[in-house]
């Protein structure tokens, strides 16, 4: 296997340049990270994974590779339509043959979207895989309305170590100690520099619905985590009950980052999927 790592970017619909990286050999696999991450987020299982597949580990708008927006109003449509063009770009890698697809958390919904509704797009991925698609359901806001000004209010007043630590200990129920761990990781600095993006997705997966992923024609498997919050896995089984070719698998003793508590049980869940008939 080469370690070489490559650099690509694409064009988005709008003009926003998303770029990816490439990294590994075998089948191709398109990885979308979740809210405030990059590319980095797979830091943990990249080797591993890279050893198996052909990584292309995209940037979503915001951030990273992909700082650079196109001006213009926020809308999740413009995330899908980046995965669909890294998704023609991963497709062509392998010389058209259908590339495998992975989101995890808010990245999930970027990745359901793109394929929900877009022949074209379905045609190029053989399998879906999402962790947990963090979108919201009866009775569980992604942000309620309180959390989200208070959000916003420590976004503005520039403390983005004070959001983000809102954000995944008070909202999304991130236990303390695995927060603080999370900062001594290599991607805590990109986390910071993208806290910006935040309000913006979840107001995006507050009004998201799984009722458009109810033609999905690509096997899904959808993963959640044993422990995670109620949300989470409220989202997770409600994707589950709405797409018609998907199957659900829980991750005993894990949470929202089982990537990064358990990577080989999650590498080894990733490629089961991938691989079995």
């Amino acid at each position: 296997m080469s370690d070489l790592r490559q650099t690509h970017t694409v064009t988005g619909s709008d003009g926003t340049a998303i770029g990816w990286v490439q990294r590994g050999q075998g089948p191709v696999m398109v990885l979308v990270h979740g809210a405030t991450a990059d590319h980095t987020r797979w830091a943990t299982v990249e080797a591993q994974l890279a050893a198996r597949f052909t990584l292309v580990m995209m940037d979503r708008r915001g951030r990273g590779l992909s700082a650079a927006e196109a001006p213009g109003p926020y809308d999740i449509e413009r995330e899908a339509a980046d995965v669909r063009a890294v998704i023609a770009a991963a497709a062509r890698l392998q010389g058209g043959a259908p590339i495998y697809l992975f989101g995890h958390s808010y990245g999930g919904l970027c990745v359901l979207d793109a394929v929900a509704g877009d022949a074209g797009t379905a045609a190029k991925v053989a399998k879906l895989l999402v962790y947990e698609p963090a979108f919201a359901t009866p009775g569980y806001p992604v942000i309620g309305p309180e959390a989200l000004k208070t959000l916003v209010e420590r976004v503005d007043a520039g403390d983005a170590d004070a959001a983000l630590d809102y954000f995944f200990v008070t909202i999304i129920g991130v236990d303390p100690a695995v927060v603080a761990a999370m900062k001594q990781m290599p991607g805590w600095d990109q986390r910071r520099a993208a806290v910006h993006t935040l309000a913006r997705e979840g107001a995006a997966a507050n009004v998201w619905k799984p009722a458009r992923i109810a033609a999905l024609p690509m096997p899904l498997r959808i993963l959640v985590g044993e422990i995670s919050p109620a949300w989470l896995r409220a989202a997770s089984f409600a994707a589950h009950n709405a797409a018609p070719h998907s199957t659900i698998v829980e991750l005993p003793g894990q949470a929202h980052g089982a990537m990064d508590s358990a990577p080989r049980l999650f590498i080894d869940e990733v490629a089961r999927f991938w691989t079995e008939e």
